[in-house]
């Protein structure tokens, strides 16, 4: 699980460490526009195979990143994605993590050349060398070629139990700057064969794939954010907030979604009938002491639902400076970089937990566990 959760900030890393200056890190543009309540809403509730393809233009500051993980029915967990950024110039990689409960674990990435990817924009169909991720919403193909990654192979197939989800058009937007975020499979049956040094096996388990785009560095429009997902019998939850910045008008954005395999159960965004709570004070973790974050959260809808999502064990606090990978021919910067975070006034933080799921709906309760992630980009 700490495998699991390192290759998720990555991304983010890279967002921290080349959207900011040397002296005042994070900070970004001093003019920058708030938040509105008029979030865009024009793609209607149906997703498009389009809306999981290439949604970025190659302009300086764009991230986008292609997500899978998996939790396999002989305990092992495995995650990828297929990265592009561009602080500069395109930056292109994959990520991956292999987490057995013998005690193997895999975490490795793999840099491409410009001409070694590729990314149609009608779907998803993401080429790096002679790996790929590609899919229609309802089935997707994953595959990593172990000669890119020390002898470990994979080949995925996911089958969606649900149809895709994003919050409105899946796009919070401040002005001209965006983050956005589309769940491709929110739950779904992941078969795998994997081949370790020669020798193969066929495991099965439950996965989950989502796309996120960008065109500004994170902490230009967040200050933190949770975001959870989990299971409890036939039910999938995911459930986020995100606190914007001072600079855009300190707004929290909740969001909260839950589904069976016949229909959507609670679809929220905003504070449009959703009331939130935190409790549970996390202690003696982070640097800081002046950063109040909470490892228990209360979802309430004005229907009288209730989510609440408690983190129990913490499987991973990453202090993000000290996790900064980069291809070979920018690693000169990275000691500026770290030597410059240390006359920095913010210690970003990324910590997870393994989580306690309750549902309360129709007068029933519903028990189930999943995974809370706590992003402090301060």
């Amino acid at each position: 699980m700490k495998q699991h959760s390192t290759l998720k900030i990555i991304p983010i890393l890279f967002l921290l460490l080349t959207g900011s200056s040397c002296m005042r890190l994070y900070t970004g543009s001093y003019a920058q526009t708030d938040f509105t309540l008029d979030q865009p809403n024009e793609l209607g509730t149906t997703v498009q195979k389009w809306e999981d393809g290439l949604r970025t233009t190659g302009e300086n500051g764009e991230l986008e990143w292609w997500y899978f993980d998996a939790k396999f029915d002989d305990g092992s967990l495995f995650v990828c994605y297929f990265y592009k950024i561009h602080p500069i110039k395109d930056i292109y990689f994959i990520g991956m993590n292999y987490n057995h409960p013998d005690g193997e674990e895999l975490f490795l990435m793999k840099f491409f050349k410009e001409e070694e990817v590729y990314f149609a924009k009608d779907s998803c169909d993401v080429r790096m060398g002679e790996n790929y991720f590609r899919g229609n919403l309802k089935k997707y193909e994953i595959y990593l070629n172990g000669k890119d990654f020390e002898g470990f192979g994979i080949q995925i197939t996911l089958d969606s139990n649900l149809n895709p989800y994003r919050p409105q058009d899946g796009i919070i937007k401040a002005g001209e700057d965006y983050f956005a975020w589309l769940a491709a499979v929110p739950n779904g049956i992941a078969n795998a064969k994997i081949n370790r040094n020669g020798n193969t096996q066929e495991v099965k388990g439950s996965g989950y794939h989502d796309h996120n785009w960008g065109n500004t560095p994170l902490q230009k429009l967040f200050e933190n954010w949770v975001w959870f997902r989990g299971e409890s019998g036939d039910y999938t939850v995911i459930a986020s907030e995100l606190n914007t910045s001072e600079k855009r008008g300190g707004y929290s954005i909740p969001i909260l979604y839950m589904a069976n395999k016949d229909s959507v159960v609670i679809n929220r965004f905003g504070t449009n009938g959703l009331f939130t709570k935190y409790s549970n004070r996390i202690e003696n973790v982070y640097n800081k002491k002046n950063e109040p974050l909470f490892s228990k959260l209360d979802m309430i809808t004005i229907e009288g639902e209730k989510i609440t999502i408690e983190g129990k064990d913490i499987i991973d606090n990453a202090d993000m400076f000290k996790r900064a990978p980069l291809p070979s021919y920018l690693s000169w910067i990275l000691p500026i970089l770290k030597f410059g975070t240390k006359f920095s006034s913010i210690d970003p933080h990324y910590t997870r937990f393994e989580s306690n799921l309750n549902i309360s709906i129709n007068d029933t309760t519903h028990q189930g566990h999943g995974v809370l992630e706590i992003m402090d980009l301060k």
